[in-house]
């Protein structure tokens, strides 16, 4: 490990086997260079995202009993489902599944972006450009959905089962989607989720610097706490991402509602034909409801990642610093 790190550190002309460690480390910290392991980093990026999914449910609630209902001839209210669950119904229905799949996605999604900056274009993530950012961050999302999706097929069908038939038992549901569907029931509008997955993050990581150049500087002169600087650009980088992820949001909800209300409709899982099945349900969609229909319950949805976007600005940075571990995505 000392020989990686005084060849990384180090300029060549003092990469000798003489340097001392000492040196070594006095070198890397004035120039503020610090080795760490990637893997170190998923603590505070796993506390960052648990309490970030905790704060962030209630409005996860309500951005799917929006988005799913689109081009639904019965669509579910929150007027009635205030009246059959309460407001339990907000903070308990699905609420496992859902700290569980956001809390990985999230982890995912910020752990892979740092990797996949210098190991697609050899750059650290505060020397790459608007591009690269983009692309670094929509490739760091591949991972994720293949991990979160039994985990989302789980969340929306216990949060859309208004008939109460799993008692909020995540596991029943996947066992049922498993039984009735097979594995291909488990990820269930796997298109529109990767589609979501890649715009926001993409959008999120190639604008977040943009937006903190924009807003910290007049702030802090101001004497506004830092913290609120970093939640205010977080929330504007979550926020406009939305308008890009939401289509595919949209459509995917739909996809897996329809999956779940019809058990001999097919599941496509990861194949083109769920590709396919996506862009007939859009087309449904848009002749039913027009363009505005791919963006049903975008208010909710922008509130929603708008809140995550600012949460982990804000959290990340705060975790790492109790943690000791230097994060350097955000």
């Amino acid at each position: 490990v000392f020989e990686v790190a005084r060849s990384l550190l180090l300029p060549e002309h003092l990469q000798s086997e003489n340097v001392s460690r000492k040196r070594v480390v006095a070198y890397a910290a004035a120039e503020n260079k610090v080795a760490v392991n990637p893997v170190l980093t998923l603590a505070p990026l796993t506390a960052a995202a648990v309490a970030t999914a905790t704060i962030m449910y209630p409005v996860d609630v309500l951005r799917a009993l929006k988005m799913s209902s689109a081009g639904s001839k019965e669509p579910i209210s929150i007027a009635e489902y205030y009246k059959k669950f309460g407001w339990r119904g907000f903070v308990s229905k699905g609420v496992v599944p859902e700290i569980a799949k956001s809390s990985v996605m999230r982890v995912s999604k910020f752990f892979f972006f740092p990797i996949m900056c210098e190991n697609i274009h050899g750059v650290k993530p505060n020397e790459a450009s608007v591009f690269q950012k983009a692309t670094a961050g929509a490739l760091a999302t591949v991972p994720e959905i293949v991990m979160i999706s039994p985990l989302e097929v789980a969340k929306l069908g216990i949060q859309l089962d208004t008939e109460n038939k799993f008692k909020n038992n995540s596991m029943e549901f996947i066992k049922q989607t498993y039984r009735t569907k097979g594995f291909g029931g488990l990820y269930v509008g796997w298109a529109g989720m990767q589609w979501r997955q890649s715009f926001w993050t993409g959008t999120y990581f190639a604008t977040l610097g943009t937006w903190k150049g924009l807003v910290e500087p007049p702030l802090l002169e101001m004497n506004v706490p830092q913290p609120v600087t970093q939640l205010i650009a977080g929330f504007l980088a979550g926020f406009f991402a939305t308008f890009p992820n939401a289509p595919g949001d949209v459509v995917r909800s739909v996809v897996q509602k329809k999956g779940f209300a019809d058990p001999s409709r097919p599941a496509y899982g990861i194949s083109p034909a769920g590709v396919m099945e996506h862009i007939t349900v859009a087309k449904e969609i848009v002749q039913s409801s027009g363009i505005r229909g791919l963006y049903s319950g975008l208010g909710f949805k922008a509130m929603h990642l708008g809140g995550s976007g600012a949460l982990m600005a804000v959290f990340i940075p705060f975790f790492a610093k109790i943690m000791g571990i230097p994060y350097g995505g955000v």
